[in-house]
């Protein structure tokens, strides 16, 4: 065999060793950002010492405390205005436990299911305003069991959420529940503020009978680190993406066990979370894992976005 024609070499090509290869490789790299991410961090933090230190001595030297300064300085009005939200979540940032969003996508959107946006109700169809109202409370309150109540993510009981379906979707639901119910993973707690949430429910006319209500939303949760050192908010604020199509089914043209709140499909998609614990569809913080890099490895506007598409592709090499 050609010894410059390595590549093509048997053992290179058993697929094993190249599964192996594959897992190594991408472990590696995660090990290798988050080093850099520490250095980076590292090198700020000596920076700021200086400068500090070095202010410090200046004012030592010139014989004035710096209260003394902070005297004579008039007060600043705090802002008024909301600072922009970033678009992607920081490799490293300062983590406020109490304000755990704050430097992430999630820093303006509203608390828990506040975050979903509903039109007024109107006449869709067959369907009256009234009608449609109606559905709108029930897709709405799908959605808030799936992703806040506390039975399901800390007991993982998902009989809540399935019990607001038509008596013949149950059995489906209960075998497979959708991905975006979330399940949080054992041993880990969230921090004691509530999860953010950005998104909007439209409605439109299927079939006879049939109302069609898709919700495309964001929810970010963010989990007690504990005594675990942090590097920034991506290691403890994973971030779901969930596009759902409800139908409500009614009238005479269905069968009674028909009638009712129905799954049409789902799409689910899952940022800066911990890849152990999602391999058992729980959610776990970044930290979670041994080797964890934080951020997505593939940043996509849909991660954070529910106008846009909903990525294929998250930070977990499945």
């Amino acid at each position: 065999m050609d010894e410059h024609n390595i590549e093509n070499h048997p053992d290179l090509m058993d697929p094993d060793w190249q599964r192996h290869a594959e897992k190594e490789a991408w472990t590696g790299l995660r090990r290798q950002r988050r080093r850099a991410r520490r250095r980076r961090w590292l090198t700020i933090s000596a920076a700021v010492v200086i400068v500090v230190a070095a202010a410090g001595f200046y004012l030592w030297k010139q014989g004035t405390r710096p209260e003394e300064i902070a005297g004579n300085t008039p007060a600043v009005p705090a802002a008024t205005t909301t600072a922009p939200a970033p678009t992607d979540l920081p490799d490293s940032a300062h983590v406020d436990l109490t304000r755990p969003f704050d430097k992430t996508p999630a820093q303006n959107w509203p608390d828990g299911i506040a975050g979903l946006t509903i039109p007024a109700p109107a006449k869709v169809g067959s369907f009256s305003a009234k009608q449609v109202g109606d559905a709108q409370a029930q897709v709405k309150h799908a959605v808030e069991v799936a992703q806040f109540d506390k039975d399901v993510l800390e007991g993982h009981h998902p009989d809540g959420y399935i019990g607001l379906f038509a008596p013949n979707a149950r059995a489906e639901l209960q075998a497979n529940p959708p991905g975006y119910v979330i399940y949080l993973e054992d041993g880990y707690r969230l921090l004691p503020v509530q999860p953010r949430m950005t998104g909007t429910m439209t409605v439109r006319p299927g079939e006879a009978g049939e109302l069609y209500l898709h919700v495309s939303y964001v929810v970010a949760y963010a989990f007690d680190p504990g005594s675990r050192v942090v590097e920034g908010p991506a290691d403890l604020d994973p971030f779901v993406r969930a596009d759902a199509d409800y139908v409500v089914r009614s009238g005479s043209s269905w069968d009674k066990g028909d009638r009712g709140l129905w799954l049409s499909k789902s799409d689910g998609y899952f940022t800066s979370v911990s890849c152990d614990a999602r391999k058992n569809n729980r959610l776990g913080p970044a930290f979670a894992d041994t080797d964890f890099t934080g951020s997505s490895l593939t940043p996509d506007p849909g991660q954070f976005d529910p106008g846009k598409p909903v990525p294929v592709k998250g930070n977990c090499k499945e």
